[in-house]
């Protein structure tokens, strides 16, 4: 586990101009179908299992993310593509609490329309920002969690398989605006299970979340 969480830091620190220079790979990376069972399946192995059934489901195909399955316990799950705005190559199976879903999901499902035409990150970045400057987006109104309890994987192209957990099962709570420096994150001195803040994904600090990997995964 300290060795994947030691790599995901490394990976944040990226500097601009060398996630500028892989984003358009990992975009054809992350820019993959999978058949609707394997991507549905993947979706809901984000949340925790009394959740899934219950849930609100969208799967991603030709035209970015279409709701499958209409849920009943406000909780949202689909398969994150947005770690190309960051040069990552990850899935990330997530699942958004009634909060998130009025304000993460709209973000998400709208990056994941972009990606599926094709377009670049700096310009889905620029979009996404605009949106929440006009009002289209906005910040979640109370503090909440984001399942990521399977990690955030990479996959087979074609099965869907996971071949690697390239960063451990984790808890996500809602910190727009959030530093790693109020929560006391030091990279390098901090201990690599210690919780940090996540701004890099789609939203930016406007969508922060403070990561919390738990010791016992349930």
């Amino acid at each position: 586990m300290n060795r994947s969480l030691a790599s995901f830091a490394a990976a944040l620190c990226m500097s601009a101009a060398a996630q500028a220079a892989d984003s358009a790979d990992a975009a054809r990376v992350l820019n993959t179908t999978f058949p609707e069972a394997e991507e549905t399946e993947l979706a809901l192995s984000g949340g925790p299992q009394h959740l899934r059934a219950g849930a609100t489901v969208y799967v991603y195909g030709a035209k970015g993310f279409t709701k499958t399955h209409e849920g009943t316990n406000g909780f949202t799950c689909l398969l994150n593509r947005d770690a190309f705005l960051y040069g990552g190559i990850a899935f990330k199976p997530t699942c958004w609490d009634p909060e998130g879903a009025t304000s993460y999901v709209p973000v998400m499902l709208r990056v994941g329309e972009l990606l599926a035409a094709g377009e670049s990150a700096d310009a889905v970045k620029a979009e996404i920002a605009a949106g929440f400057r006009s009002g289209k987006y906005h910040r979640p109104a109370r503090t909440g969690i984001a399942y990521m309890l399977a990690g955030d994987v990479l996959l087979e192209p074609g099965t869907g398989k996971v071949t690697k957990t390239q960063f451990p099962g984790h808890y996500m709570i809602y910190a727009p605006g959030v530093t790693n420096a109020d929560v006391g994150y030091a990279p390098g001195k901090s201990g690599s299970g210690d919780p940090s803040i996540f701004s890099g994904g789609a939203g930016g600090a406007e969508l922060g979340y403070l990561i919390a990997v738990p010791h016992r995964m349930p």
